[in-house]
């Protein structure tokens, strides 16, 4: 899914992980991929949510609100806080593994150690290098699939936003989604999202669904 955002919507989603980072939410949920939306003026989807009196000041004063009213996920535990207190900086260990052996690299390092083998119940185990939970995962899904059927070329900051407003859940019940989760739109009928995966395990049925790679049986063994 990140490979297919085009720059901006990068910078959106690296100012949505700085908000949550600046509130101390412990997690990046739509609602901070919103505030990014609007952070990064220059977009066309910045200038649609001001023109519907949405503003930055505003926003980050109402998840305050919502916050100091307990209206909000509860912040996860910091490993990266707990780590520091005893002086290890994990931005600073990023920063020289990906001095050293490229981002690209880090990246799939980091997949891989995240990812429990299917043989032992599959899922993810969280590392301080993971970051924050990304709650917004269904959202940036949805935008995703949308692009993919406009035929665009990456995901803009636009397609974020409508992934945005497609993912109706409220805050609290925002969770990293699987493909297959479906949800049915105004008229009964499954989302262009769902139905976009469903085209794609038709296009490929012997599709790997437990999001592990093809050699990690032989480095487990190992």
């Amino acid at each position: 899914m990140w490979d297919r955002l085009s720059p901006e919507a990068r910078e959106v989603m690296r100012l949505a992980l700085a908000e949550s980072g600046q509130l101390g939410h412990g997690y990046v949920g739509d609602e901070h991929v919103l505030l990014g939306l609007l952070r990064a003026q220059a977009s066309h989807a910045s200038s649609l949510l001001q023109g519907h009196g949405v503003d930055l000041a505003s926003a980050r004063a109402e998840l305050r609100r919502l916050s100091a009213a307990g209206l909000m996920p509860r912040s996860r535990a910091d490993d990266a806080g707990a780590l520091r207190a005893v002086g290890v900086d994990v931005e600073a260990v990023r920063q020289r593994l990906v001095t050293a052996f490229g981002a690209d690299a880090v990246g799939a390092a980091v997949w891989r150690a995240s990812r429990r083998p299917w043989w032992r119940g599959g899922g993810r185990r969280r590392t301080p290098l993971c970051g924050p939970p990304l709650f917004a995962k269904r959202a940036m899904y949805l935008a995703s699939c949308y692009a993919q059927s406009r035929e665009a070329a990456a995901v803009t900051p636009e397609h974020l936003l409508r992934g945005v407003l497609r993912d109706r859940r409220p805050a609290a019940q925002q969770r990293p989604a699987r493909e297959g989760d479906a949800q049915r739109d105004e008229d009964g009928e499954p989302e262009k999202g769902v139905r976009c995966a469903r085209a794609r395990v038709e296009r490929d049925p012997g599709s790997d669904h437990r999001d592990r790679q093809p050699d990690e049986d032989r480095d487990d063994q190992s």
